[in-house]
């Protein structure tokens, strides 16, 4: 497919998959700007994006076609106090209630917005298979992730095409869950986290990146869509894939009740899961680089 060079304003450029998606689309010439509170603290790349503290600084001049929204606070590895949950809400609620305020009214408009969501968005449901029909769970992670996509249906009259990329556990090299994870295993100390049995719904992230473009440039997408690798796997799979690729055992578990003593509420995110499958990518007959666990945790972990 011809893709036509775009204006794009991306949120969450300095975060894991904004770090790689940016490259990406600029490789295939489309011209980035990046919204960031912190224009300073932005690492210094080749083909420099285009920097806004704020959506007031982008001048009525300044052309967006499209916007990438994955703005948000990290939600793993702390405790959910009161506080916390509200800087959680702010960052991906409240962000994403601006830009559809900014979008209704731009001209000329944007054509279409990708915002992220996440697996979460399904709350623990077992071993259910989940599509992108089901319905959201009830949870403090499911709750924030249905009112995030909610924000987001003041567009539907806007004639703005609306995509949401309802994001499993990134894997990477450069950051995300591996990064501590890995350092672990080399030494042997890997662990199972409680009883194994929680689904991981994972997808390497040179497969986010190219469905996050597959979903861009493709006309006829829109609504919600699982960004998962077709395999999900439970948690004692995934430990001990992980563990063999880096040639080393896997001896241990790590208990549930100290997650829940250290973290609380937010344990759930590592002692819950959902077996979240891609139907709609798989539909439309995007294809995977990574369907399989073993080689996406071997091309990862190797020099």
């Amino acid at each position: 497919m011809a893709q036509d060079s775009l204006s794009i304003l991306v949120t969450g450029g300095t975060g894991l998959i904004g770090q790689a998606l940016i490259p990406a689309l600029e490789g295939s010439g489309h011209r980035i700007s990046v919204l960031t509170r912190h224009p300073d603290r932005y690492p210094s790349t080749r083909n420099h994006p285009d920097l806004f503290s704020s959506l007031e600084n982008i001048p009525d001049s300044h052309p967006v076609d499209a916007v990438i929204n994955l703005a948000g606070a990290p939600i793993a590895g702390m405790r959910w106090s009161k506080q916390r949950k509200q800087v959680l809400r702010d960052s991906r609620i409240q962000l994403t209630r601006n830009l559809v305020r900014w979008m209704a009214v731009r001209q000329p408009p944007v054509s279409v917005i990708i915002s992220g969501s996440a697996v979460g968005y399904y709350g623990n449901r077992d071993d259910c298979m989940i599509g992108e029909s089901e319905p959201p769970g009830e949870d403090f992670g499911a709750r924030l992730c249905r009112d995030w996509e909610n924000e987001l249906l003041a567009l539907e009259n806007l004639d703005i095409r609306v995509v949401i990329i309802r994001t499993g556990l990134v894997l990477s090299r450069f950051g995300g869950m591996l990064t501590p994870m890995i350092p672990i295993y080399k030494t042997g100390l890997g662990a199972r986290i409680g009883s194994g049995k929680q689904w991981m719904s994972w997808i390497h992230i040179d497969d986010q990146v190219k469905a996050i473009c597959h979903l861009l440039h493709n006309p006829s997408s829109s609504g919600a869509y699982n960004l998962t690798a077709p395999v999900p796997v439970h948690n004692t799979q995934f430990s001990d894939t992980l563990a063999r690729v880096l040639n080393r055992p896997r001896l241990f578990a790590f208990p549930a009740p100290i997650l829940k003593l250290a973290l609380g509420e937010a344990a759930g995110l590592l002692l819950d899961g959902q077996r979240v499958i891609p139907d709609r990518l798989q539909e439309e007959e995007f294809q995977f680089c990574f369907r399989n666990l073993e080689e996406a945790l071997t091309h990862i972990a190797s020099p």
